[in-house]
């Protein structure tokens, strides 16, 4: 019994050196000076217009697939229409 209760309070000490260490390791982490935060909001704005101009880039490219889709299609329509006229076999 007395080795059990040995035990658990080694371990009991070991959580509350684990959780002290932690919580300061946190707090350490969670100051911050006024330079930093001011580079990290111009980072979060930069990469918000970054984001930005990609949707606006996929936006762009979605516009030229469809337009291109649009060819293709007439394309295969007169090719097929040219094949029908003169007896021309087309496999698709």
């Amino acid at each position: 019994m007395i080795r059990c209760n040995a035990m658990q309070s080694s371990r009991s000490t070991a959580y509350r050196a684990l959780l002290t260490a932690a919580v300061v390791v946190v707090g350490a982490a969670s100051c911050s000076t006024p330079q930093s935060e001011a580079l990290r909001t111009q980072q979060v704005l930069e990469i918000g217009d970054a984001v930005n101009a990609t949707k606006n880039e996929i936006s762009e490219l979605r516009g030229t697939l469809d337009s291109l889709r649009v060819v293709v299609a007439k394309q295969d329509t007169t090719i097929a229409r040219l094949a029908n006229v003169t007896g021309v076999v087309v496999l698709k």
